[in-house]
């Protein structure tokens, strides 16, 4: 049994807490969109699927950065700094500086907005952080499930490899119009689903 929406500190969680005391398979979440991500888990691990949670990607498998060259590639990663995060460590938090963005080299991370919905896990090869590209503040927070190791280019050292490289500035801004334009048609059809009968 599932339970979502019902805060422990209330009323009604000491009323539901009554009734079902003595069930041992109950899991509770105040976010249905937590719930709801949990039994996706559950039914990806229960029929075999998984995450590779030990792979780990370099830059020039990264979307973002499709289509540069080897010298290109090699550039950027002199400007990276490679970070490591703990389980559970906030890499970004909403409303800060947009100050650098980020390639995910290992682990899983997931990106949620300031009210904790959930908008996206992110696992080893997939950049983050970069709408700081086009926006001066984050805009949702960044938090590793478990250990992850990304490579983190400020936006002033980003900005200079573009400006020395305008052929792969021009592809990566045109890389991220593609990655932006294809989370837009996912969304619409998430609202289009939701909105139907």
């Amino acid at each position: 049994m599932i339970l979502s929406g019902i805060k422990r500190t209330s009323r009604e969680w000491t009323t539901i807490s009554e009734w079902t005391n003595r069930l041992g398979n109950i899991r509770d979440f105040y976010l249905l969109d937590t719930a709801i991500e949990w039994a996706e888990d559950q039914i990806v691990y229960r029929y075999g699927g998984s995450i590779d949670f030990l792979e780990t990607t370099e830059l020039a498998e990264q979307p973002l950065l499709a289509g540069l060259s080897a010298d290109e590639i090699a550039d950027l990663a002199s400007l990276c700094a490679v970070r490591a995060y703990q389980p559970n460590e906030k890499i970004i938090t909403a409303g800060s500086d947009a100050s650098s963005l980020f390639f995910l080299r290992s682990g899983v991370v997931h990106v949620t907005l300031p009210d904790g919905i959930r908008l996206a896990t992110l696992t080893a090869g997939m950049a983050f952080g970069e709408m700081a590209l086009l926006e001066p503040k984050r805009s949702a927070d960044v938090v590793a499930d478990m250990s992850a190791t990304a490579y983190e280019v400020s936006i002033a050292d980003f900005e200079r490899f573009r400006e020395q490289h305008p052929r792969a500035g021009e592809r990566i801004m045109r890389n991220l119009a593609q990655i932006l334009a294809e989370r837009l048609i996912v969304a619409n059809a998430k609202v289009d689903l939701l909105t139907s009968g």
